[in-house]
């Protein structure tokens, strides 16, 4: 390598030319840079990228605002005094490339004088295991000005190749010699610099590594936007760091570059800095589910290294809808815990549900309540409602990103509450009915759901439940004093409302006990029976004389016999305990027998004497209740008519005069129906010793029609026999006994 002795001895014929290289961002390749300096950094003008040097006698001057009094530029120059300065004194700037970098291009513009020959003028770029570059070199004694002339040479911006230098120095050094140890300092000897710009080449790319101090770094499940702290290093700095998730870019982080101008030159020769950096990623930007992440960083040279691959969860999607039901169901309560579910939907590689929000609100009016719950997976919340009432509540999931949305909060379910247990009190009976006991019920909440009213006779300790209604708020029931037996009574009533709770009186409202005294309402009476007129036998005195009296009196007859198919009058009253007759009252007829239940046959009113009739058919045997319902006012009443119906039939014979030996055909019907499943048993009887003699039974068909052949066997002379049919009782047959007409049948013998 050349010594820069030999450098200083290079002849460069001509005016003095210097070099500045400049190469804009905008125009270079991957892994290069412009450094400028001086005026070619319009912002600030900067000569940052020079380090300087100069002995004693010797200046540099960093002064290329071209505003400003002087010399305006980088100045390397002698210092102009009397005294000379000694041979080997320098003034130097140099640019240096950063570690693991080389110039490419040098760009220069400024000016140059010198008024004495003893000075170099050198402008060179230093090469590694080389030799330097020489760019311009004004060697001493060489084209030397004529006195007092000054050498002055001033250049436009040119570009040199300086590929591989290491070092750019610019310098003014006084070389002396031919007998003399100094240089003249009455005069300025200089290179200045207007403009500056070098090219560098890097081929270094940066380090770079994810910080895991974020949830994103973490791996977690995120969402929005997110934090990203990294940390980067580069031998000219990192310029900008970049998120990559599954090869979308996530955000990017630019950093505070030292730049000579918008988009152009750096104004340093490490322009950026190293160290940690955050990156703000927009997740909704990149796909959603788990993906690799990595951090890209840039250097100022446009160098790129990644870090190690981290895992990256997203997840920008609120959770869905999901219907939610309260456990127990919707009813009032009296405990203040509910308990609200729902089904998660299965989702694959989506943040899991941590937590859920909901809303409460009162039916009605009034302001809504807000609260949640946390639980990883969580299907189910505990909630309490802030008082007592109808609430409504909605609710809405959080996932493990952070992702909710009230606008899919479910469909709302109704949370009732209800701690205090409803008022009683038995109401003042009313006088146009006194069997009619009431219980008013105050709960101002969830209401009146059911109750129950009880009865027990003083002294007893057994108390009977009443049938019980509920009236809108009250609490009703009816006593039947009819039934019960004459006495003091003590009542209770308890009341339970929608939530549960309980309450019982025994009390009035006006805070008497509750106690009645049996029966509540007029006793009456009732007579009904089948008129029959009957003589009367009496012996009475007249006139001092006994004599004897027959009179035709009407009883009702509460048993009767009435032919099958006929009609029969049944007569009655209703009366008080006074004997006055209760007019206007229905009367109910209800009638029963053996093959059929009690029902209602008819209706019957009282006239203004509380007398009634009602006429009866012969169909069957039964017995007719007439039944009166009481009112308000009067006790019910009740009266049985027994009406008993032979069975009736027929018989007839083929002949009426037969001879001994011959035979004959019996046969008929029964008319009295129905019939008993199997047909009805009937006896044919004749009349033998002035008595009926049964001598041949037998069934009927199901049509009640019957036959019976028999021969003549032992009559002797002319007999006539009279044979009727007979209709004996039969389980399930409603008729008593009952025979038919008789026949005669003549019969010759021997």
């Amino acid at each position: 390598m050349r010594s820069r002795r030999t450098l200083t001895r290079c002849a460069l014929p001509g005016a003095l030319s210097l070099l500045v290289v400049l190469i804009g961002p905008g125009v270079a390749a991957a892994g290069e840079y412009t450094v400028a300096a001086c005026q070619a950094d319009p912002l600030t003008f900067s000569t940052r990228a020079f380090a300087d040097f100069a002995t004693r006698g010797m200046s540099v001057k960093r002064a290329c605002n071209p505003e400003g009094p002087g010399l305006r530029g980088l100045i390397t120059a002698n210092v102009v005094r009397r005294q000379p300065v000694r041979r080997g004194a320098v003034s130097m700037v140099a640019i240096t490339a950063p570690q693991g970098t080389r110039f490419t291009t040098f760009r220069w513009a400024g000016t140059a004088r010198r008024r004495d020959c003893r000075y170099a003028l050198q402008l060179y770029a230093d090469v590694p295991e080389s030799e330097p570059i020489p760019i311009k070199n004004v060697r001493a004694h060489r084209h030397c000005p004529r006195k007092p002339r000054a050498q002055i040479a001033g250049y436009r911006a040119r570009t040199f190749e300086v590929n591989g230098a290491t070092r750019i120095v610019q310098r003014v050094v006084c070389v002396a010699g031919r007998g003399s140890n100094s240089c003249s300092a009455r005069g300025m000897n200089y290179i200045r610099t207007y403009k500056a710009q070098v090219g560098v080449a890097d081929g270094l790319g940066p380090a770079a590594a994810i910080l895991g101090d974020t949830a994103l770094a973490q791996g977690a499940w995120v969402s929005g936007t997110q934090a990203l702290n990294y940390d980067a290093s580069d031998n000219v700095g990192v310029r900008s760091a970049q998120a990559v998730v599954a090869g979308r870019a996530g955000g990017t982080h630019q950093r505070s570059c030292a730049f000579a101008a918008p988009a152009g030159p750096y104004a340093d020769m490490v322009p950026c800095p190293n160290g940690p950096g955050q990156i703000i990623v927009n997740t909704q930007e990149l796909l959603e589910g788990s993906q690799p992440l990595i951090v890209q960083a840039h250097d100022a040279a446009g160098n790129v290294g990644s870090s190690e691959v981290a895992a990256a969860r997203i997840d920008n999607t609120a959770p869905a809808r999901v219907d939610a039901a309260v456990e127990g169901g919707e009813q009032w309560r009296n405990r203040n815990e509910y308990a609200v579910s729902w089904v998660n939907p299965t989702e694959t590689d989506r943040a899991p549900i941590t937590a859920a929000s909901y809303k409460l609100c009162p039916v009605g009016a009034g302001s809504c309540t807000q609260g949640e719950a946390v639980g990883d997976g969580m299907s189910r919340i505990n909630v309490q409602v802030p008082a007592q009432g109808e609430w409504t509540l909605s609710l809405w999931r959080r996932d493990a990103a952070g992702n909710e949305s009230g606008d899919v909060a479910s469909v709302p379910v109704t949370l009732r509450y209800d701690a205090e247990p409803p008022q009683v009190a038995f109401a003042q009976q009313s006088a146009s009915d006194p069997t009619v006991i009431s219980v008013p019920v105050t709960d101002k909440v969830s209401g009146l759901a059911d109750g129950a009213i009880e009865i027990s006779l003083q002294g007893s300790g057994t108390w009977q439940a009443l049938a019980t209604q509920q009236d809108g708020s009250r609490l009703v029931t009816r006593i039947d004093d009819a039934v019960l037996q004459a006495g003091t009574y003590m009542l209770r009533a308890r009341a339970r409302d929608q939530a549960g709770n309980e309450s019982s009186t025994s009390q009035r409202v006006d805070g008497q006990p509750m106690a009645l005294t049996l029966p509540l309402r007029i006793a009456s009476a009732m007579t009904a029976g089948v008129p029959h007129t009957k003589v009367v036998r009496r012996t009475v005195r007249r006139g001092g004389k006994r004599r004897h009296v027959r009179r035709r009196v009407t009883v009702m007859r509460r048993s009767a016999p009435v032919a099958y198919g006929r009609r029969v009058e049944i007569r009655g009253r209703l009366a008080n305990r006074d004997g006055q007759g209760v007019a206007g009252a229905g009367i109910q007829v209800f009638s029963r027998s053996l093959t059929s239940s009690d029902q209602l046959v008819g209706v019957v009113q009282t006239d203004s004497e509380g007398r009634f009739s009602y006429t009866a058919t012969g169909t069957m045997s039964r017995t007719l209740r007439f039944a009166y319902g009481g009112s308000p006012l009067i006790l019910p009443a009740q009266r049985e008519v027994k009406l008993r119906v032979p069975a009736a039939g027929s018989v007839r014979v083929t002949r009426r005069r037969v001879l001994n030996g011959q035979a004959v055909t019996f046969s008929g019907a029964v008319r009295s129906m129905p019939l008993p499943p199997g047909g009805k048993l009937v006896e044919l009887q004749v009349r033998l010793s002035g008595r009926w003699q049964t001598f041949r039974t037998t069934r009927t068909d199901s049509a009640g029609r019957w036959s019976i052949p028999y021969r003549f066997k032992r009559t002797r002379g002319v007999q006539r026999y009279r044979f009727r049919l007979g209709l004996p009782p039969e389980a399930g047959y409603p008729f008593t006994a009952g025979v038919s007409r008789s026949v005669v049948v003549r019969v010759r013998g021997r």
